[in-house]
């Protein structure tokens, strides 16, 4: 009997102090409040630098709850595109006019000569005249035509002839040497190869001789001592 009371006794003394839970002491309970971080998963993988072969694992970003009070918001300074100064236009200057050439002056046949000095009077007077196939006017002459206008002036008339048609009159003396030659004689030359008297020419002393050039278009003077005209040169007529 003695024995089952102290039994009972045992386990009532187990079950009053068996279910007693010794505190523990919680250390956090005097720190800092603890931050709750939490993670997010990217849903697309970061992409990897240039010129990496490998693609980056997704990456984890950490959120903070909390914020700081004392750090002041970032404000975006944007500056305005530069505009450059438009460039002032200069002005192009205006061309400058070359000047105009002055015109050759030419001796006025005076009314008082007659004969050879009249006929050259007259032929100097028309130099730098244009040159005219078949021309007899002011307006332009060929050799034949400037031959008939000269003489006609100087009191001569003839008809219009060409160049070899002056040279086939008679009544005019042949001068057949070109060093025999005296002012106011015509010369005919055969130029090209169509061996026929082509071109007449009047002379006007001292190695000069006036006439239409077809090559230059106007009337000219040249040197009848150049080699080209006294291999050209066939006779001369004398008018005077």
């Amino acid at each position: 009997m003695k024995r089952m009371t102290g039994i009972v006794l045992s386990l009532l003394i187990g079950l009053l102090f068996g279910c007693a839970e010794t505190p523990i002491y919680d250390s956090r309970n005097e720190q800092e409040p603890i931050r709750i971080v939490g993670t997010v998963q990217t849903d697309e993988p970061t992409v990897p630098p240039k010129g990496s072969d490998a693609l980056a694992s997704p990456e984890t970003v950490e959120i903070q709850t909390e914020t700081d009070e004392n750090t002041a918001p970032v404000t975006a300074v944007v500056e305005a595109p530069t505009v450059p100064p438009s460039a002032t236009p200069t002005e192009t200057p205006a061309p400058t006019a070359e000047p105009t050439a002055e015109p050759t002056v030419t001796p006025t046949p005076s009314p008082d000569l007659v004969g050879v000095d009249r006929f050259l009077e007259v032929a100097q007077s028309l130099l730098d005249k244009p040159y005219v196939r078949g021309g007899t006017t002011e307006e332009g002459f060929d050799p034949g035509g400037f031959v008939y206008y000269c003489l006609n002036q100087a009191g001569v008339k003839v008809s219009h002839k060409a160049s070899r048609g002056y040279a086939e009159m008679d009544r005019w003396p042949m001068v057949e040497s070109i060093d025999d030659v005296k002012k106011g004689d015509l010369l005919f030359f055969m130029t090209g190869s169509n061996e026929s008297i082509n071109c007449v020419c009047i002379y006007l002393g001292d190695g000069k001789m006036i006439y239409p050039s077809s090559s230059k278009g106007v009337v000219i003077t040249t040197n009848l001592r150049s080699d080209y005209w006294q291999s050209a040169f066939m006779f001369a007529r004398r008018v005077f």
